[in-house]
């Protein structure tokens, strides 16, 4: 019992730790490619969290301002939980690919209610319809920025990270389980299925962050954060920290499905080499938004499709045992 509330709260914590590193990371070797100096390690990640903890809350302009700032707060918990089932794989009922899958779909869905919720200042409807002559937008209905970043992380639910949970099954397909103790030990990685497989889950991984070239949902652009303008001081910090956490989270799940690295306390060994593994994802992603713009929905779903065959096929050869 002592070994599993262990893991339950310690690997949890240490990997929540290690994310407060990872956007001082991410920007140091962006800066780095872009010919800059870039920022302290420690400031964008670690001690903007505690910059935003100090700040004055404001309450949102949203129908349930105390549900929405505790939104994030959900978000935490659910990633916190994942990686517990990942480092409890003697339990059959809690550690299978079920459970993983819908707490990440709630992970998701956060965005979704966070733009229904909200309705700032800046996501005010016009007053007056715009009825210029040869204008297309006669007696269209204007939308709040936040509503239009709750309807685009619709659309990222929908087709967009279609391909990531498509790549977290192939692993039990191969196994012919849904149970996680039953592909520990086993890198699935060395197969035919699981190099398809693992390009599937990286591209996957891309959109889950909702990092650049993915960022759709918030960009600066035109939506500016979209579903997550009005979290203000600590509740921003608490946004933040599930950002941070839900990139180490994601990296963690693909050294326990792929390589069968799962984080047991009582082997750290494996704890190590599994967030190390972990930290690699958000870096090479780093790699891929220094050179990407943001792409539109034009671009993501040709994206999203191509990813989708990949894993089909990852998914028949896993079938075959291949």
């Amino acid at each position: 019992m002592i070994s599993e509330v262990a893991s339950v709260l310690g690997i949890p914590a240490l990997a929540f730790a290690i994310s407060t590193y990872i956007p001082g990371i991410q920007r140091k070797i962006e800066a780095r490619i872009h010919q800059r100096i870039g920022p302290n390690i420690l400031s964008p990640g670690f001690w903007s969290v505690f910059k935003f903890i100090f700040k004055e809350v404001k309450v949102p302009d949203a129908s349930l301002p105390r549900l929405y700032n505790l939104l994030p707060l959900l978000s935490i918990a659910v990633l916190w939980v994942i990686l517990a089932i990942t480092s409890l794989t003697s339990f059959h009922i809690l550690s299978n690919e079920i459970g993983i899958v819908g707490f990440l779909k709630l992970e998701e869905m956060m965005y979704v209610i966070l733009g229904s919720l909200s309705f700032s200042i800046m996501g005010w409807r016009m007053p007056y319809i715009d009825e210029c002559k040869g204008t297309p937008f006669i007696k269209t209905l204007k939308i709040s920025l936040e509503q239009l970043g709750a309807i685009r992380s619709f659309k990222m639910i929908t087709i967009g990270s279609f391909p990531f949970y498509l790549a977290t099954f192939l692993p039990f397909i191969q196994k012919k389980s849904i149970f996680l103790k039953d592909i520990i030990g086993e890198p699935f990685l060395l197969s035919l299925a699981g190099i398809f497989g693992a390009v599937c889950y990286f591209i996957g991984y891309l959109i889950m962050i909702k990092e650049y070239p993915f960022s759709i949902t918030h960009t600066k652009a035109d939506v500016i954060e979209g579903p997550t303008m009005e979290l203000i001081g600590r509740y921003r910090a608490i946004y933040l920290a599930s950002t941070e956490l839900l990139m180490i989270t994601l990296g963690s799940l693909f050294a326990t499905l792929y390589l069968g690295i799962a984080p047991d306390i009582n082997n750290p060994i494996t704890i190590v080499e599994n967030l190390a593994i972990a930290v690699i994802f958000p870096i090479l992603a780093t790699f891929v938004r220094a050179f990407s713009p943001v792409l539109l929905f034009r671009q993501i779903y040709p994206i999203s499709y191509v990813a989708t065959l990949i894993g089909v096929i990852g998914f028949v050869f896993a079938l075959l045992g291949w």
